[in-house]
């Protein structure tokens, strides 16, 4: 765990100034009780949804590799990590899907040893099928940087609303203003909310024209067509 907390203080940069979201702005005290940052020995910072006091919702893709993973809790007297006991992926997720261009559902429960301190709470899922319709606005959120490449950005919680520009093979909705806003890195496994509702889960995102980066489109994994797995997983996992 000692690794881990030196990866979290690299990653964070804690000396620089702390933003995330390209183009947002802080999130509110409601949307920072329901999202928690996640860590992992690799270095690498992930955003995740509170299920419960003790589970998160995430992108499968930042929890795969083989690694250390915990939440980091930023209190008064500075970062407190909760280490994860427990993975779980969705098991139709591919890992290559982004470049064979067919969508697999990104998502992961996380289990911790321990409770979320008492300002967190469980976000409310949406348990809608249908896919929204173009133009549908939706709010995304994460600890990510505000520019590609630039770690010193990341820590802070910030905010976004952009609408949906289509979908993608039935589970996935893509989101772009076409103003240079969006996810980016670390903001994978944040919440993108519809009328208070999670109803998606960041997976990726590109620059303009398609291109590596950020600031074109995000790409989420709806939740509601996903909603048995989620619900029957963490059953399982216990509370």
């Amino acid at each position: 765990m000692r690794a881990l907390l030196l990866a979290v203080l690299a990653a964070l940069a804690f000396s620089a100034p702390a933003r995330a979201i390209v183009g947002g702005q802080p999130a509110d005290a409601a949307l920072k009780a329901e999202t928690a940052m996640i860590v992992s020995t690799r270095g690498a910072s992930c955003t995740g949804v509170v299920l419960a006091p003790n589970a998160l919702l995430t992108a499968a893709h930042c929890v795969q590799p083989a690694a250390d993973y915990a939440v980091v809790v930023f209190e008064a007297e500075g970062p407190r990590l909760i280490p994860a006991n427990r993975i779980a992926v969705h098991p139709a997720f591919d890992p290559n899907s982004f470049e064979t261009r067919r969508p697999t559902p990104d998502l992961a429960i996380v289990r911790l040893s321990a409770p979320l301190p008492g300002s967190f709470r469980p976000a409310q899922l949406s348990a809608e099928v249908a896919l929204p319709a173009r133009r549908t606005a939706f709010t995304v959120v994460g600890f990510g940087v505000t520019k590609d490449g630039d770690g010193k950005s990341a820590g802070t919680l910030r905010a976004v609303e952009l609408p949906s520009i289509g979908t993608t093979g039935g589970i996935m909705v893509r989101l772009s203003d076409g103003a240079a806003k969006g996810g980016c890195t670390g903001d994978s496994g944040g919440p993108a909310y519809l009328d208070g509702m999670v109803a998606g889960i960041i997976g990726w995102s590109t620059a303009a024209g398609g291109a590596r980066g950020c600031g074109g489109v995000t790409g989420a994994t709806l939740v509601g067509p996903q909603r048995p797995w989620i619900d029957a997983t963490v059953r399982g996992m216990g509370r």
